[in-house]
């Protein structure tokens, strides 16, 4: 597995073939044909997935296709719903974000629903990963950006009316799915309305077990924009998603139902003076009403629960760009909003005459975060500069934690605020040695304070190892030191060679320790204990990222990538438990951080055919075993794997376009690292199997 980087090595350095690359293939965008074109680097690592990546595959959920970028992979808990993990970095480490700045707060302690959930995939334009603390101008920044960006309305130089229809089909799930848009306007006025519905039943993995994943999705959107003046431009957007019966055998309840509603307002100003380019404003509100039960699990007869949570987040972006001779300034602010309340109810099926029992899991809680921002970018002849600052004004709030069982206090935490002020700075180059050959190195500090979980959770098993955790209003942020190392070779007859490292020194990192009962005693059956949010001292990451893409001037195409993540903390500690009983604590020196994802490589092939009209493909994925697994998570290690899939693209003409394939073409078991394992011993929660699809596009 250790010899995969020295594929695009080889690749690289050998007589140029009739390779093909597909950043210059011909892409059908709403009937337009887009040519890519290869830009310089940025000094820090950006990945951007594009629209044919999803209709070229059998994807469900954006937080699934984001596993094609290097270095991200996800945690599985049910059938949709992967929850993101950027270069170890996960949860409100990273900022995932709509359209340049609208943000999602979820409902589910246990991230069944994160941001990502509640976007549909198939509205989505482009996907950009941005890695690392640099990017500081669309809120704060810990590990990395996710910026989704969906399909939006566009003036047109003439009145016109476009409707566009997609229909998919994949088996294994027995599951479908349906995209409607219709699209239009002048140049003065314009809109987009869209609508999806998704239903997908449980799955089967490569050993033919029964996998519980059903669920039933569905929204519709519509935006509207107009351009008041020269220069000026509106749009106006509006979104309902709903979801229903949602199944994740690896948390203890699965989505009975989840209403969101999105909300946003985009005010752009182009050309104000020689100096003033441009003013942009945001406004968005999120609210998500989520609820979840226990009521398909074997235990439902004794106990059924009830969780229903509301959750809003809303804020603006406010920025400006300025044009300073060969460089420009962007100045601005943003703030976030969020405010989360909900409780659990609990009725005992065989106790009818016992009180039903309420939990609160959230007390009215609320955390608001005023940001202010800049970034200069100049050119120097060879050398491109990227410097960036922000400081934003963090304040926490809630009602007491409190939990109550039977009239007894089991908890209890007056001191709920807290007040923070985060200073976050990047700085970073590009020097473009010859024509073809550039070096990059960026140096960042991105501080982020904790979130809503880790803030003021009350007893609940909300994370990978067996404990009860309990949140802590007074952490401290965490800071992210960073440094990245790249190097990007593109040359036309021999393709384009990315070569990527960095390190991480992170302080003050969110982990948790153990409470003894006489302090707190656990409430869920099963778990070893309670665990309370803390701010270990440090923790290291490191890792490194390669790709490879053929040159574009011939019709066979390769791309490649490879990359590993690895962390430790130094002062980790693992609790040895007998029966239910602590019987010792071990310090482990250099104990891996859990939840990071091994070694992976990706190999795909493909060849056009009557001038791009037919493109087959063929994919292997490789991923290596994970060996560096957390002792003091009880992490276990877990197998490597080999996959395969094929896919055909036909596009018959301007109206017309079929995709279809193969996933898993051998039908292997397997499962991800990052996988949750099955709630009440039901084992690792496995992939799907051999899965066969099409997707049927018609534009008009």
């Amino acid at each position: 597995m250790k010899s995969f980087w020295v594929l695009p090595v080889f690749l690289f350095l050998m007589p140029t073939p009739g390779f093909s690359q597909e950043a210059d293939t011909l892409i059908d965008l709403e009937g337009v044909e887009v040519r890519e074109v290869e830009k310089r680097p940025e000094p820090f690592q950006v990945d951007i997935l594009k629209k044919r990546e999803i209709y070229e595959t059998a994807v469900r959920d954006a937080g699934d296709i984001l596993r094609k970028v290097p270095n991200v992979s996800g945690i599985r808990k049910g059938g949709i719903g992967l929850d993101p993990v950027v270069r170890g970095f996960k949860y409100s480490q990273l900022n995932v974000q709509l359209n340049n700045g609208h943000k999602i707060e979820g409902g589910c302690p246990n991230r069944m629903d994160p941001a990502m959930s509640h976007i549909d995939v198939d509205d989505i334009a482009a996907m950009e990963v941005i890695k690392g603390p640099f990017a500081l101008r669309y809120g704060p920044n810990f590990g990395g950006v996710i910026n989704v960006l969906t399909v939006r309305p566009a003036p047109a130089d003439k009145l016109s009316f476009h409707v566009k229809a997609m229909q998919g089909f994949e088996s294994n799930w027995n599951g479908s799915k349906q995209h409607l848009a219709l699209y239009g306007g002048n140049g003065d006025i314009f809109f987009r309305l869209m609508g999806n519905y998704k239903k997908y039943g449980d799955y089967e993995d490569g050993n033919g077990n029964t996998v519980s994943s059903h669920f039933t999705r569905y929204n519709y959107s519509a935006a509207f924009g107009a351009v008041p003046w020269k220069g000026h431009e509106l749009i106006l957007s509006f979104e309902d998603s709903h979801g229903r019966n949602v199944m994740y055998p690896s948390l203890p309840m699965d989505e009975r139902t989840d209403d969101t509603r999105l909300m946003s307002l985009d005010y752009t100003i182009d050309d104000l003076s020689g100096t003033f380019r441009e003013l942009n404003l945001k406004c968005y509100h999120s609210a998500v009403s989520h609820a979840m039960d226990n009521k398909e699990r074997p235990f439902s007869d004794t106990v059924v629960a009830v969780s229903e949570i509301d959750a809003i987040n809303m804020g603006y972006r406010l920025e400006g760009r300025f044009s300073l001779g060969r460089g420009h300034l962007w100045v601005g602010t943003d703030l976030e909003d969020i405010r989360k309340d909900g409780a659990r109810v609990k009725t005992r099926i065989l106790e009818p005459t016992m009180p039903v029992m309420k939990e609160n899991l959230w007390a009215n809680a609320h955390i608001r975060d005023y940001g202010f921002f800049t970034e200069f970018r100049r050119t120097f002849n060879a050398l491109e500069l990227v410097a960036a600052a922000r400081v934003d004004l963090n304040a926490a709030r809630s009602d007491d934690l409190r939990l109550e069982k039977m009239g007894n206090l089991v908890f209890f935490d007056g001191e709920t605020g807290s007040d923070f002020t985060n200073f976050s700075a990047s700085l970073g180059g590009t020097c473009h040695l010859t024509g073809d050959i550039d070096l990059s190195l960026s140096f960042g500090r991105g501080m982020r304070s904790a979130d809503m979980v880790e803030r003021f959770i009350i007893l609940l098993p909300i994370g990978y190892d067996n404990y009860d955790y309990l949140g802590n209003p007074q952490l401290k942020p965490e800071i992210n030191y960073e440094a990245d190392l790249g190097a990007q070779i593109n040359r036309e007859n021999s393709g384009v060679l990315n070569l990527n490292g960095f390190f991480s020194y992170v302080e003050d990192y969110i982990t948790g320790r153990y409470l003894p009962p006489s302090v707190v005693k656990p409430q869920t059956k099963g778990v070893l204990g309670v665990k309370e949010f803390y701010n270990e001292d440090r923790v290291f990451l490191w890792g490194w990222e390669v790709s490879y893409r053929s040159p574009a001037m011939y019709r066979w195409g390769v791309r490649f990538h490879a990359a590993r993540t690895c962390g430790v903390n130094p002062g980790a500690k693992k609790y040895v438990f007998d029966e239910g009983n602590l019987v010792g604590v071990t310090s482990l020196e250099n104990d891996p951080l859990s939840e990071i994802p091994p070694l992976e490589a990706n190999l795909t092939f493909r060849y056009t055919f009557l001038d791009n009209a037919v493109i087959p493909k063929v994919s292997v994925r490789a991923v290596g075993r994970q060996d560096r697994a957390s002792e003091a998570f009880n992490e276990p290690e877990t197998p490597g794997f080999i996959t395969a899939s094929a896919g055909l693209s036909w596009r018959f003409n301007r109206y017309f376009t079929a995709t279809g394939g193969v996933n898993n073409i051998f039908d292997k078991a397997y499962y991800e690292h990052l996988n949750r394992r099955i709630v009440g011993g039901g084992g690792n929660l496995y992939e799907p199997g051999r899965i066969f699809y099409v997707n049927l596009i018609f534009s008009v």
